[in-house]
């Protein structure tokens, strides 16, 4: 029998999230009826709008723009009406559509507008108005159209934005990169509370993140960031989660810190996550039907750049098995560890199953690029020791089986080109993915980017990840030493990634550079070229 974390749901917490939902539904709708609601219409002297705007969820005809209302003129407990509107990209004055929707206290007054019928393939403008206050503009686009071949598409990956330990400089110089859309692959704020130690270089003064208001407290501090909130207003960013969105490697249900009541803790993070991130109303409402199943937010997802890519956003948190029982675990991992079993996941069956029908029709349609989005590290970090042996708990390691039914899924169905892109570690890592992990002269099936960290601190030496990637000989690159991002771009015959690093993270105005580059061509392994640091 398959062992599982006890799942725990919360009646009133239930019936709460699905009143809030069934608002939320009715709320992203682009002409906002409002009915029952009796929404205000402050007319504020300050800007509500400190925290920036932002689109994402995109389709080939639509996407999501968000915005979350704050200030004193703000009424706390009263939903508030106000405006949005969409205009041709770079011309403000032509307004090709606009709207009212409606701002809920249960949600923090934040929005989540859903525009659809619009044309594929092309940028919009997009700003929202309360009174006469009118909020920055933002960039959004729809995907190409099903069957269409793009020419080209270039994106960045991030991850790992600890507030207190670096400045986002590295945001400024994303702006200039030409992309079309952020991943964002987990890490988006720390739960900490403020930290003295040397490595920070500013500080927020709030307690660790345990309740509702605390986690909308912590997203109001990190959106603060001039850099991050022209980043998100320039174009849209598609998003998944780590575990520093809730607890320092939590698992499903669990708290591996002994934290107290951690379901509600878990629901209140998840709850403040959709709050401030561009997603669709879906995201929470399925979220509210799965609730018994211990999953209060679906958001792994998939997206379609035509005939170019597919991008299969995943969840590794929220479905994950508990860790399997050895020697030293303490009395808190011992409480919900389980015997080994192969049928344990990271991912969760039912996600398991959607991600390998992805793939299988990423194949049938012959897409140039079959794109895995996930948390961490996918290859192992214990090639000398064999799967499952000195195993990271929190990893792709301490999963050799599961990962193994992703591997082969990838030998069954055949897609194109694969890569995995994740993010968790701090530093760059970049390698082959073998049809066996454990063995370098099985077949090449696809590539590996694990980013840095756009501020997070890693403590670790160079020498040392260095020393890991000799033991690992998939391994091409292992740098802990400078944050950054990663910019890919793609065409139908290759894939280009660029790694970008900061000279120094604790200067605001840092310059950048490129630390290495790296092609995979069509059908060919991955490698490293010249024209990197």
């Amino acid at each position: 029998m398959r062992i599982t974390p006890t799942r725990r749901t919360d009646p009133t917490r239930r019936a709460f999230l699905g009143r809030i939902g069934a608002l939320a539904t009715l709320a992203a709708l682009p002409e906002a009826g409002c009915a029952g609601l009796q929404p205000v219409e402050p007319a504020p002297s300050h800007t509500p709008f400190t925290l920036g705007v932002a689109s994402g969820s995109p389709t080939v005809d639509g996407f999501v723009l968000w915005t979350r209302l704050m200030g004193p003129e703000i009424p706390a407990d009263q939903p508030v009406r106000l405006g949005w509107e969409l205009f041709e990209n770079g011309n403000p004055q032509r307004i090709l559509r606009q709207g009212q929707t409606v701002a809920l206290p249960e949600l923090a007054h934040s929005v989540h507008v859903e525009v659809n019928g619009l044309a594929p393939d092309r940028w919009y403008g997009y700003r929202f108005r309360l009174g006469g206050q009118i909020s920055d503009a933002g960039r959004a686009r729809t995907l190409p159209p099903a069957g269409s071949m793009p020419a080209r598409l270039r994106f960045a990956y991030v991850s790992c934005q600890h507030w207190e330990q670096g400045y986002y400089a590295g945001y400024r110089h994303m702006l200039d990169e030409g992309i079309d859309f952020v991943l964002f692959v987990g890490d988006y704020i720390y739960e900490y509370a403020s930290s003295s130690s040397s490595v920070a270089v500013r500080h927020h003064n709030l307690p660790v993140a345990r309740t509702l208001d605390d986690f909308r407290a912590r997203y109001a501090v990190y959106k603060s960031d001039p850099d991050l909130r022209r980043m998100q207003a320039h174009c849209p960013w598609l998003l998944t989660w780590d575990d520093h969105e809730v607890e320092n490697d939590y698992i499903n249900l669990h708290s591996t810190s002994g934290t107290e009541n951690f379901p509600a803790v878990r629901a209140a993070a998840y709850q403040a996550y959709y709050e401030h991130m561009p997603l669709r109303a879906a995201t929470l409402t399925e979220g509210v039907a799965g609730l018994a199943r211990g999953a209060e937010l679906k958001i792994h997802d998939r997206y379609e750049w035509g005939d170019l890519a597919t991008f299969h956003l995943l969840d590794g948190r929220q479905y994950r098995d508990g860790p399997v029982c050895r020697e030293g675990f303490g009395p808190v991992l011992r409480a919900f560890c389980v015997p080994p079993d192969p049928r344990r996941s990271m991912l969760g069956p039912t996600q398991e199953r959607w991600l390998e029908a992805g793939i299988a029709q990423c194949a049938r349609e012959r897409k140039a690029w079959n794109i895995l989005v996930q948390q961490s590290r996918f290859t192992p970090a214990n090639y000398p020791d064999g799967a499952g042996i000195k195993a990271s708990v929190d990893r792709w390691d301490s999963f050799p089986e599961a990962r193994q039914r992703i591997l082969d899924a990838l030998v069954a169905h055949k897609p194109r080109n694969t890569l995995v892109i994740g993010g968790d570690l701090h530093q760059n890592w970049v390698a082959r993915v073998h049809r066996d992990p454990y063995d370098v002269n099985s077949p090449v099936i696809a590539s590996e980017f694990t980013g840095t960290s756009i501020s997070s601190y890693m403590g670790r030496k160079l020498e040392s990840a260095q020393q890991e990637a000799a033991r690992n000989p998939h391994c091409l690159l292992a740098d802990t030493t400078r944050r950054g991002y990663g910019v890919v771009t793609l065409t139908p015959e290759r894939a280009e990634v660029d790694l970008r690093v900061l000279a120094d993270v604790r200067d605001p105005t840092s310059d950048i550079a490129t630390l290495a580059r790296f092609v995979v061509e069509d059908g060919k392994p991955l490698r490293r070229v010249e024209g990197g640091g």
